[in-house]
């Protein structure tokens, strides 16, 4: 079949065929150039300011301003490719109704806006609208409503202490009503309502998970005879659905939560510069794990504390505290729970009374001495023991040394028979400058300081180094190294650790970075990702079968250029590796990324293109991986409508 070109130009000559095709190819470029620049036109001409704001009787003023652009946008998923023009842009429409204490409103829609600030640069294009609306913000019953809602965008399925983790992309949605009673002399009252729920999927998984979230809360302050007073109620539930392929199975997992906290808190001067302050909580909870078999659990914890802080003397603080709770549930994170990682916890209490005193002995040395005693029964067992420690903190400067400091705290345990453990925290900073070099450090380590139960020992460390020096004019060179290590003493397998080595340089207008990191230790498997073991929980307390190792690395660099004035391009590169073992199965997880960035500025018109390929693979080994690459290239205009 013959195209339009040569059947309009058949018959004639070669040389006049050619002369005719070239003729046809410079008159479609030119009409393509007068669209593309008719609607440069008129776009400069709509975003002329006509006014500052746009008033609607005596009583409605608005203002609206944003971006509008076209772009090509082209996708290759897993050898499909699809390719489209269209316009993209967000805007910000703000106003107000007779009086912006009165009624005042913002609404940000967002319409196919490549990603250019998000970890996975343009691999989906999100859509939607951020909007909030605030009502009599001048009276003594002010209100806020809000909503947002954003589909096609991308996430982190999380790592502890990792890179870039795993991409997901999903939508998500949510709704908020807020509303306060704020009289004269009054207790105050503030309401809100809120819910949330949102889907997700990893690329290179077939498998989806969703969550919805509900909180109402309540909560009242109230001044009188100098004491001020506060109390509230958290009705709060969290829904999920997700697949463990941490287990290698399709099966889904279901989770749910539900707690409901009531608190007061009262607060009153003392004599001496001081301050007294007492609160008690009540938190009702039930949650559920099931994956073939069921975890569920439900109770309540309560929680009294107090203290009191007073300055007898110009360099002496004394302060005087006390605490009692009757769950240890209570003091588990909310994301461990919906982990399934939690085994029956039993009966817990504990009363917790202590002193502290801190003097002031000179102008560079701070000593502290402190008791503390704790009595607690977990497990049909009880425990009780005592706590001695001290601590001195001296900072010295001094020219050999830059600028020093550190500090160690040494603690006793004594129990009912006897002395029964040492513990001890140290902190050391470093900062100096030698040979051009910005030098500074820190490192610190902490053992048995405080611990949820008695009967065993946590330790962490962390260490931080940075390097900085000026080697031209315009050149700057930056290294640095940091770490953290923590784990439960008597239970290596708990151990988590996270190592980081990064490095930049900078030469006028261009720069250059990379990194390296790698993680590993014991987690739970959530809907959000991974989360590392909290170390405050005993053994015991961990369902050994819902813990899983994980080991990741990851490593990347970056690099930025503005070569001409108002031309601004990026590029970068990322890639992890890293792998899950529960009792039973190896997991594996690959992860490559390479973004480009580029975008020229004239006047108000932004020239804008950019490049993202993902390439993730998520399972047993040999699975094949996922490939998206995703392109665009356009233009886009700022305007000022009104």
């Amino acid at each position: 079949m013959r195209t339009k070109a040569n059947a309009a130009f058949s018959g004639l000559t070669p040389t006049g065929r050619e002369a005719r095709v070239v003729g046809w190819k410079m008159r479609c470029t030119a009409e393509w150039i007068v669209k593309v620049g008719l609607l440069l036109i008129v776009a400069a001409l709509l975003g002329q300011r006509s006014a500052a704001q746009l008033e609607i009787g005596n009583d409605l003023s608005m203002g609206l301003n944003g971006n509008i652009g076209f772009n090509y946008n082209g996708n290759i998923n897993q050898g499909d490719s699809s390719h489209d023009l269209g316009l993209s842009g967000d805007a910000t429409l703000h106003g107000s109704f007779y009086s912006p204490n009165f009624l005042n409103f913002n609404i940000q829609p967002f319409y196919n806006r490549a990603q250019t600030n998000d970890l996975f640069g343009s691999v989906t294009n999100a859509s939607g609208v951020n909007a909030n609306l605030n009502l009599f913000g001048g009276s003594h019953f002010p209100g806020t409503i809000t909503y947002n809602r954003v589909n096609n965008d991308t996430s982190q399925f999380g790592v502890p202490g990792g890179g870039i983790g795993l991409a997901q992309h999903g939508n998500d949605q949510g709704f908020g009503v807020s509303w306060s009673a704020l009289v004269t002399g009054w207790p105050t009252l503030t309401a809100s309502y809120s819910i949330a729920d949102g889907s997700a999927s990893i690329f290179g998984s077939p498998d989806q998970s969703t969550q919805t979230n509900r909180d109402f809360i309540v909560s009242s302050t109230y001044n009188v005879h100098g004491f001020r007073l506060a109390g509230g109620f958290t009705h709060r539930t969290l829904e999920g659905n997700f697949i463990d392929f941490a287990e290698g199975t399709a099966e889904q997992v279901q989770s749910n939560d539900s707690t409901n906290t009531y608190q007061f808190n009262a607060q009153h001067g003392f004599p001496m510069q001081g301050a007294w302050n007492v609160g008690w909580s009540r938190t009702a909870y039930t949650f559920g794990f099931h994956d073939g078999s069921s975890s569920d659990n439900s109770g309540a914890s309560d929680n009294i504390n107090g203290n009191l802080t007073f300055r007898p003397a110009t360099k002496l603080t004394v302060s005087v505290l006390g605490s009692y709770n009757d769950s240890l549930l209570g003091s588990v994170p909310e994301q461990v729970q919906n982990g399934g990682g939690l085994s029956s916890l039993g009966t817990f209490r504990g009363v917790l009374l202590g002193a502290q005193a801190n003097y002031q002995l000179f102008n560079n040395l701070n000593v502290q001495g402190n008791v503390n005693h704790q009595q607690q029964e977990f497990l049909g067992h009880s425990y009780s023991a005592t706590f001695y420690g001290g601590s001195a903190n001296y900072n010295l400067n001094r020219n050999f040394l830059g600028s020093f400091s550190f500090s160690l705290a040494a603690f006793d345990t004594a129990n009912q028979l006897g002395n029964s453990n040492l513990g001890f925290t140290s902190n050391v900073n470093f900062q100096r400058k030698m040979w051009g070099w910005d030098i500074s450090g820190n490192y610190s380590y902490s053992q048995n300081v405080q611990t949820l139960i008695l009967v065993y020992t946590t330790s962490s460390m962390g260490y931080v180094t940075n390097a900085r020096r000026r080697l031209g004019t315009r050149t700057f060179f930056m290294a640095g190294y940091s770490g953290t290590h923590s784990g439960i003493t008597q239970n290596s397998e708990t151990m988590n650790s996270a190592d980081r080595v990064s490095s930049s340089i900078t030469y006028g207008k261009y720069s250059a970075n990379a990194y390296y990191s790698t993680a590993k230790g014991t987690a739970f498997f959530t809907p959000n990702g991974l989360v590392a073991v909290p170390t405050g929980l005993p053994p015991s307390a961990i369902s050994q079968d819902s813990l899983l190792t994980y080991n990741s690395k990851a490593y990347g660099f970056n690099v930025s250029a503005t070569p001409i004035r108002r031309l601004n391009l990026s590029a970068g590169y990322s890639s992890s590796r890293g792998d899950t073992i529960d009792p039973s199965l190896s997991l594996f997880t690959r992860n490559d990324l390479i973004t480009g960035l580029g975008q020229y500025r004239l006047r108000k018109v932004f020239l804008n293109a950019g490049y993202t390929r993902l390439r993730q693979s998520v399972g047993a080994p040999g699975t094949s991986p996922v490939v998206v690459t995703s392109y665009f290239i356009g233009f886009s205009r700022w305007f000022n409508f009104f």
